[in-house]
């Protein structure tokens, strides 16, 4: 018997430990990703791509005011897969 007792306690806090992971998890970051891509499809080194995402998004913040860096962020990434195809 003790042993299903303390079979079953260990099942709880392992059930208890997975929960609160799941509960725990960090959303994933839409700007974080969205600069990833930028690097990546840019073909260029990681501090050559990062100070062109700022020139590129200087640029459009001239050209379309007012609009969240998301979106600025969304419209280079989508430029570029555009350019790729």
């Amino acid at each position: 018997m003790s042993h299903l007792v303390l079979l079953a306690a260990v099942g709880a806090v392992l059930l208890f430990l997975a929960a609160a992971r799941l509960l725990t998890r960090r959303q994933p970051d839409p700007i974080a990703r969205l600069k990833r891509q930028f690097v990546k499809l840019s073909r260029l080194p990681r501090g050559q791509a990062e100070d062109e995402l700022m020139d590129r998004i200087d640029a459009l913040a001239l050209r379309y005011p007012g609009k969240s860096y998301a979106w600025y962020l969304q419209w280079l990434v989508t430029d570029l897969e555009r350019a790729k195809r």
